[in-house]
């Protein structure tokens, strides 16, 4: 049995996974109930409320835990998170307080590191819709953008840093200001959040609206001008940022995860007529298949375990 542990920009997901990859239990805390003086002590205190919630309940001990794997943006290193912008998280040594928190019962367990985004493309690769595909792309769009790459099969991982970051390349010189300090990048324009609430705000929305009922209100306004002009703009800046990535590594396959997949109607289906026409596209003739992802929301959980394997290879 290994632990996965999602941390994302919005909730913190634990699980236990079995061999297979299933996930056995699972547990969330979201960022908006902290009540904790920082982030920091927040995810720590969740993961390890979460995992000993777990424990409890399925009557484990921590040495019966092979590994522990660990989903998180940024750029994670030496134990380290890195430039959680999002969170506002600049460095935080995670995994030495974790091993703080449980003492000697985690000395042995290795807990190993990985980007989300990297993680969800992972599982997506070895669990959902791009198994088939030996050149495939995933892209997570959420609270930020990530990704991840597969080139004959091999998951694409540079030496320095964890790289492919999609969200932070720049769509439009001069342009909006991101959280990570540069302006114009993609996830500026087409974070899931910034979505989200650009619409809500020309909807009168004020708090929480699932997917399905934002998207049923979009539709239902669809003769409001500035409804139309945000929801062309915005795919016109997805289909922008995804060529880009398709004309660098030229996929068979591209699979959207994170909570814009949630949008298949709206988002999806118009992205993939954009990218079909080819309009940015240097080889316009053979685009790629452009999928949802099939793994939701517990990418991060079996990817970070996943990722735990493969770090042993």
């Amino acid at each position: 049995m290994k632990i996965g542990i999602d941390l994302g920009g919005s909730h913190i997901a634990v699980g236990l996974v079995n061999d297979n990859y299933e996930i056995i239990q699972k547990k969330s805390y979201y960022m908006s109930e902290n009540n904790s003086n920082s982030y920091e002590n927040y995810i720590i205190e969740s993961i390890v409320k979460g995992i000993n919630e777990i424990l409890l309940n399925e009557k484990l001990e921590m040495n019966q835990i092979s590994a522990i794997g660990i989903a998180t943006p940024g750029n994670p290193k030496d134990g380290c998170i890195n430039n959680l912008f999002n969170l506002k998280i600049e460095k935080f040594n995670i995994v030495e307080e974790l091993r703080k928190s449980f003492g000697e019962n985690t000395l042995t367990v290795p807990i190993i590191l990985e980007n989300d985004g990297k993680c969800a493309g992972i599982a997506e690769k070895y669990k959902g819709n791009l198994k088939d595909y030996d050149d495939c792309v995933f892209i997570c769009i959420g609270t930020g953008i990530g990704g991840a790459a597969f080139i004959n099969n091999q998951f694409l991982k540079p030496k320095r840093n964890s790289g492919f970051e999609f969200g932070h390349m720049i769509i439009h010189k001069n342009g909006e200001q991101c959280n990570c300090g540069n302006k114009g990048c993609f996830e500026a324009y087409c974070s899931k959040r910034k979505f989200k609430e650009k619409m809500q705000e020309i909807l009168g929305i004020q708090g929480y609206i699932c997917a399905r009922d934002l998207t049923k209100k979009i539709n239902e306004n669809m003769e409001n001008e500035k409804v139309r002009i945000l929801l062309d703009e915005y795919i016109d800046n997805l289909t922008i940022g995804i060529s880009n990535i398709i004309n660098i590594l030229e996929p068979e396959a591209i699979s959207i995860g994170g909570s814009m997949s949630s949008y298949e109607e709206l988002i999806i289906n118009r992205l993939k007529e954009k990218i079909n026409n080819g309009k940015y596209l240097f080889n316009k003739d053979n685009p790629p298949k452009i999928l949802t992802a099939k793994c939701g929301n517990d990418a991060g959980i079996i990817g970070a375990v996943i990722a735990t394997n493969m770090n042993e290879m």
